[in-house]
Formats: structure tokens, C-alpha cells, sequence
């Protein structure tokens, strides 16, 4: 009977610490695992594959002392580069192996010819004709390109001209009053127009006259304050247009009189 209820106890006492022990038991397994997969990666580093040579050659070149430093900044995994290193391009990605290329410093072309014995992925033509052709397109794509931008660029000017219009035809005869009356509180305003004048330049927008200058009026540049003015008919520039090439941004007002007040 004794012996009976020691085995009784000797059971219960196994049964509680068997869940412990298989905690334990997992953790140190995992651990195990982890240990292994370390090593066998610190082991496939020191292996010599096929490409190292080359690849090192490069590396070495761009001071990538490592593979691990490779991998870091190509983003790939240890195995990423191993395959690599072994000429199994094939199981990259385009993109892995954009960013490969970009951490070597090679274009696709450059980089098959560096690692021309690495079999590309059916993805990256070498065909010359291919590549010729898609040449031919990226040379297309940047002209389109670079006239969307000069559009852009001529739509942002003249739109801002447009914002900016009643101000930048009226200051300049803002400015020589004042520089005419100095007795004028606006005299100190001046200087507060060369931004203005700043960035007209920039545009390469000119002024169609000077403002109060005696000019020959032609209907293509100028705006008449009345309508019986006629063509070469002596006038003064009221306020300055504004032009953009052959392009008349804003015609010049002209009058045959000056300002109340002011002398030719």
C-alpha cells in the first residue's frame, strides 16, 4: 500500500514539472536553431563561391570590406548575396537587382559585363537591338520631358504676369513720381519694386518703353488713352507694357500729355 501511494506521488509530481521542463525544453531548441542558422551563415561567408573573385575585385574598389556590409547596403539577405556569389542571379528580383547594381556602382550593362559569366534573369534583355531600341525610347521620353517643363515653366510665368499685372504696370510711374517729387512720402517706396524688377529679369520679360519717354505710337505696342490717336504720332509712355519675345504680354499706355504737374 506505502509503495502504491508512493508511486501515486511520484506520478503527480511528474506530471507538474512536465510542463516546465517541455518550456525549457522548446526554448532551448529554438535556441539551438538560432545558434545553427548563425554559424551556417558565418560559415557560408567564408565559403569561396564561383564569383567571388570578381566580386570582390569590385568591392573592393568601393570599399565594401565584407559581404555582410554588402548585403546591408543592397538590402539583400545573406542569402540574397550567396546566390549571387554562386551565379544564381536567376532567383533575384529586378528590383534586388537594381539596388545590387546601385551599391556596385554598375548599370545593367555594365554589371553583366562585369559579372559576365552571371546568367541574367530572362527579364534584362542583351540583345543590342533591344537595347538600342530602348535607347532610342528613353531619349524620346527625356525630350518629352524637358518641352512638358519648358511648358510648364512658360504657363507658371505668365500666369504670375497675370496676378501681377496691374502692379507691374503701375509702379514704374509710381516710381518716377516719387523720384520726381521727392517731397513725396512714396520716395522710400523704391526700393521696394527691385524684387519686381528682379524677377522680371529672371523671366526674361521686357519693358515696352520707359515711363513718361516720348515715343512714336504703333498700335502693336502701345494703348492709346483716347481713340483718335494716330500711327507715328508722337506719344508719351503713361505706364510701361510688357513683352515676352514676339509675344505681347501687356501693351505700353500712351497719351500725348504728361501727368498734371510734370515737365517734359
Amino acid at each position: 500500500m506505502f509503495y502504491l501511494l508512493d508511486a501515486i506521488v511520484d506520478v503527480t509530481v511528474d506530471v507538474k514539472t512536465v510542463p516546465a521542463f517541455s518550456i525549457a525544453l522548446a526554448v532551448g531548441g529554438i535556441f539551438l536553431i538560432l545558434v545553427y542558422a548563425y554559424a551556417a551563415s558565418e560559415a557560408g561567408d567564408a565559403i569561396d563561391f564561383k564569383y567571388d573573385t570578381v566580386l570582390r575585385e569590385r568591392m573592393n574598389q568601393l570599399d565594401i570590406p565584407d559581404w555582410q556590409d554588402l548585403a546591408t547596403k543592397s538590402g539583400l539577405t545573406r542569402f540574397g548575396v550567396r546566390l549571387v556569389r554562386q551565379g544564381d542571379v536567376g532567383k533575384l528580383t529586378i528590383d534586388q537587382l537594381r539596388r545590387l547594381a546601385t551599391v556596385l556602382n554598375l548599370n545593367f550593362q555594365e554589371f553583366d559585363r562585369t559579372l559576365s559569366a552571371l546568367p541574367l534573369p530572362p527579364e534584362i534583355t542583351t540583345n543590342p537591338t533591344e537595347i538600342e531600341e530602348l535607347k532610342q525610347q528613353c531619349f524620346r521620353l527625356r525630350d518629352t520631358l524637358q518641352q512638358q517643363k519648358t511648358q510648364l515653366t512658360d504657363d507658371f510665368r505668365r500666369a504670375t504676369f497675370e496676378q501681377l499685372q496691374t502692379l507691374l504696370t503701375s509702379y514704374p510711374a509710381a516710381r518716377k513720381m516719387a523720384e520726381a517729387k521727392p517731397e513725396m512720402r512714396a520716395k522710400n517706396l523704391s526700393a521696394l519694386f527691385t524684387p519686381l524688377e528682379n524677377l522680371l529679369s529672371s523671366w526674361n520679360f521686357e519693358a515696352i518703353g520707359l515711363t513718361w519717354e516720348q515715343v512714336a505710337y504703333n498700335p502693336q505696342l502701345h494703348q492709346p488713352d483716347v481713340e483718335d490717336i494716330t500711327e507715328g504720332e508722337l506719344v508719351y509712355v503713361r505706364f510701361v507694357g510688357y513683352r515676352d519675345g514676339e509675344r505681347i504680354l501687356a501693351p505700353a499706355k500712351v497719351s500725348r500729355t504728361l501727368p498734371a504737374g510734370i515737365k517734359n
